[in-house]
């Protein structure tokens, strides 16, 4: 893997913003929408994010559960205390973790060849809504 590629890999850890990610790690800001859907698509890169985001998680996944015991703490003394707006506050906080308010994810795989490459980049430009069109019509 390049030294370009093991960039994008950190940034697009960031926040999941593969143009982003491409800009951070050196490619230029007008072939970076373009370039990071190369990168997510390369092997290599894939494996890297993949580790790297098993690792995260097994890290992750102890201080997840502490904060989640200590917001069930909060919950029951809030439900003892009577406080009902913390109660709902813990709640609403556990929800959050749980990722109950995450929005729907849907991923559509996308084959192109060169002569694609111009089609592929207006869908990118789209809108979640105007990509969920064509996938409901689909």
């Amino acid at each position: 893997m390049s030294a370009k590629q093991a960039r994008f890999v950190a940034e697009y850890l960031v926040d999941g913003n593969g143009t982003r990610a491409a800009v951070a790690a050196g490619y230029g800001q007008a072939g970076a929408p373009v370039a990071a859907s190369r990168l997510i698509r390369n092997d290599k890169v894939q494996k890297a994010l993949q580790a790297r985001q098993s690792a995260d998680a097994t890290r992750l996944s102890n201080q997840r559960e502490d904060v989640l015991k200590g917001l069930l703490e909060a919950v029951e003394a809030a439900k003892q205390q009577r406080d009902s707006a913390a109660m709902i506050s813990g709640w609403r906080e556990i929800g959050r973790m749980l990722g109950f308010y995450s929005p729907d994810m849907r991923h559509v795989a996308v084959s192109a060849g060169r002569k694609a490459d111009h089609e592929l980049c207006l869908y990118e430009a789209m809108s979640d809504a105007e990509l969920l069109a064509i996938v409901a019509t689909a």
